[in-house]
């Protein structure tokens, strides 16, 4: 199965969209444009394969068992390089600033050479692609890191040592034109400027004339982070204080008929792909502040475990803008190709957790090739090292000498959870539920629910669930989004401390979660094992957090949007599953009610673009929180009723209708559109009325 995600990918940066506002903006405008043409539509699929091999059948079954019987070391054909002579990329964690600053200049000369690069670490695995290097010292995955303050003078020499001529870009003020410079074979040239716009920037290099600013293939890992830091700033004293993610991916050009995914890829943070990604420890209580640039050609819902953080900044390799009072305060942000954000968060709580993309395909084990070779569905998951793959980070909250030790309360409300399974028919993969047991009887292991059942609990109620696993998979829950202990947080050989962690859920065991939920508002509970398998087998469902006070509200509407594995992919899309159907029920509104529509998007692999039609005209609606965190009243404005969702994403809107009708809501994942009924009805009069 190809990546879903490429077809929401913007073609190229150079289109970027203004940072100041949320990237679903400019996703609906895309939307626009390709719907209005089919043409533009093919050529954006072709783009999407620039580069790939146009051998025959026959000869890409001979190199490919010519690569596989050889050590594992694939890149550019052609390349005059040999892996006797070629050095070794080295990564780059970004705590170093490359280059010297004297006297308010900064000089560096960089250089682009042909390098073998292994994002496994010491592993068999080896890439043969080019990367930047400052003269003198390793080349790097991602490329050496420029950072200085506002106002400096910068003077920066390249030269290409590679067999191909180099355009780079980057290497500019962000205020000013997006200068270029083109490099043939072993030429140098030198840039001068004055730094001045401040913000998260990237510079970057391509190979060839492809229309798409990021690579997938051989020029892919030619990427680097660039900040500029507000005049006055330190930056070597700053850059100790916050920590710096690079993404980038690389795919083969070769397919791979034992992959899932067509082809051998790669997802590495800072230059590693999980489990050799760099392991990040705090200390309780502290302020941390990272800056994240999505370098890739894909786009990635970042989501972080057990806490919130706020996103300071939005910005492209070319524009930055500071949120400033408008920061979102969130668990997931989906960051477009080419996206950057600064953002913060307290280590509120001790413990292990996680920072991952939440787009199942670039997290998957099956990822892992090499002496890391991936596990197949059935492995136990008991280690989160076993687990995963591409872009996952390791967080370590120590406790700190005055921390009391958590203390369990105990719950004033139980509940109990069973995973089921239905056996499918033949060879296709079972169906999976997560049931609720309503009674003093346990529901049948082959009943099902999709979505899994609607969960409830209440503000500031220590609750207690237990999750019963009558299914035939090793199993494990996370409750995303939720403030808890890291033990509950549902990563199988991870979540914990030191030698007490979670243990993963055999089949015929149980495990008990315990949470006492600081806030109201609307989240998801999903699978954390074998997720290609168990989430888009089935294992998700809403879960609903009510306020300490009152009841739940009739007037509110819980829509899950989620991904089909029963019906047949479009373009390499799975269809729309919206309430667990494919054809989904009417939603129904009266008339002069407000609605709180709930969206929870948990997508393996796609995401959507929501729109509430009258007709052809877009209504409005009023956005009132994101991922369970309440908009502040200074937030809340009345907008166009569209909205981009990711996985891993939730959002809830107001919507008042104000005449009867039907309208349509329109949930998107190109090339397939989904469109639900909703019927807006007339207030009922109470008897009697005049």
């Amino acid at each position: 199965m190809l990546n879903k995600l490429a077809k929401l990918t913007p073609p190229g940066v150079c289109e970027e969209p203004a940072p100041t506002t949320r990237l679903g903006d400019w996703y609906a405008n895309r939307l626009n444009e390709l719907r209005a043409s089919a043409g533009r539509r093919r050529r954006l699929a072709a783009r999407r394969h620039e580069g790939a091999d146009v051998t025959t059948d026959r000869a890409r079954r001979f190199a490919l068992a010519l690569l596989l019987a050889a050590p594992l070391i694939v890149g550019a054909v052609g390349s005059r390089s040999t892996r006797a002579t070629r050095e070794d990329a080295t990564t780059n964690d970004h705590r170093e600033i490359a280059g010297e600053l004297r006297d308010g200049e900064y000089t560096l000369a960089l250089e682009l050479r042909r390098t073998t690069w292994h994002p496994n670490a010491t592993s068999a695995l080896a890439l043969d692609v080019p990367a930047f290097a400052e003269v003198g010292r390793a080349a790097s995955v991602p490329g050496p890191l420029i950072r200085v303050a506002a106002g400096t003078r910068v003077q920066i020499t390249i030269h290409n040592a590679l067999a191909q001529r180099a355009v780079v870009h980057g290497l500019h003020d962000h205020e000013g034109a997006r200068d270029s410079v083109v490099l043939a074979p072993d030429e140098s040239r030198e840039v001068r400027f004055v730094a001045r716009s401040v913000g998260t920037f990237a510079y970057f290099a391509r190979l060839n004339d492809a229309r798409t600013i990021f690579s997938r293939r051989d020029d892919s890992q030619l990427m680097a982070a660039f900040v500029v830091d507000a005049a006055g700033i330190d930056p070597r004293a700053t850059n100790r204080r916050e920590r710096i993610m690079v993404i980038t991916a690389w795919d083969d050009s070769l397919s791979n008929r034992s992959s899932r995914y067509g082809r051998r890829q790669v997802y590495a943070i800072n230059g590693r792909s999980w489990p050799f990604t760099e392991r990040l420890a705090y200390d309780e209580g502290d302020s941390i502040r990272w800056r994240v640039l999505n370098l890739s050609q894909h786009g990635h819902p970042m989501h972080l475990h057990g806490t919130y953080f706020a996103v300071r900044s939005r910005g492209t390799p070319f524009v930055d803008s500071a949120l400033g009072d408008r920061s979102p305060l969130v668990v997931t942000e989906f960051m477009a190709a080419g996206q950057s954000m600064v953002m913060e968060w307290k280590a509120e709580r001790s413990g292990n957790w996680l920072f991952h993309c939440h787009t199942i395909n670039h997290i998957d084990e099956e990822l892992r090739f090499g002496d890391a070779g991936a596990h197949n569905d059935r492995a136990d998951h008991a280690s989160a090292t076993d687990a995963m793959a591409g872009l996952v980070s390791a967080i370590t909250v120590r406790p700190t000498t005055t921390t009391t030790a958590a203390v369990l309360t105990a719950p004033r409300r139980r509940l109990r959870l069973v995973v089921t399974e239905h056996t499918a028919p033949g060879l296709a993969k079972p169906s999976l539920a997560y049931v609720l047991q309503r009674d003093g009887r346990e529901p049948a292991r082959d009943s099902l629910e999709l979505p899994g059942s609607t969960l409830e609990f209440r503000q500031g109620e220590p609750t207690a669930i237990t999750v019963v696993n009558r299914s035939t998979q090793p199993t494990a829950v996370h409750w995303h989004g939720m403030e808890l202990a890291s033990y509950f947080d549902g990563v199988a050989g991870w979540s914990g401390a030191g030698t007490r962690v979670a243990p993963i859920i055999a089949p015929g065991d149980s495990f008990v979660a315990h949470m006492t939920p600081p806030r109201a508002g609307t989240f998801i509970y999903h699978t954390h094992a074998s997720e290609f398998v168990q989430l888009m087998g089935g294992l998700y469902g809403a879960l609903i957090v009510r306020p300490r006070t009152g009841r739940a509200d009739p007037n509110e509407r819980v829509i899950v949007l989620a991904d089909s594995t029963t019906d047949p992919l479009v373009g390499g899309t799975p269809p729309s599953m919206i309430n667990g159907r494919r054809d989904p029920a009417p939603i129904e509104l009266l008339v002069g009610t407000a609605h709180r529509l709930r969206f929870i998007s948990i997508g393996a692999v796609t995401a959507r673009q929501l729109r509430l039609l009258d007709g052809e005209t877009v209504l409005r609606w009023t956005p009132v929180a994101k991922d369970g965190a309440e908009f502040p009243s200074t937030q809340r404005a009345e907008s166009v009723a569209e909205q981009f969702l990711a996985a891993g994403e939730t959002m809830d809107v107001v919507v008042t209708p104000t005449r009867p009708g039907n309208w349509v809501l329109e949930v998107t994942s190109l090339p397939i559109i989904t469109r639900v009924l909703v019927r807006v009805r007339p207030m009922k009069r109470a008897r009697g009325a005049s």
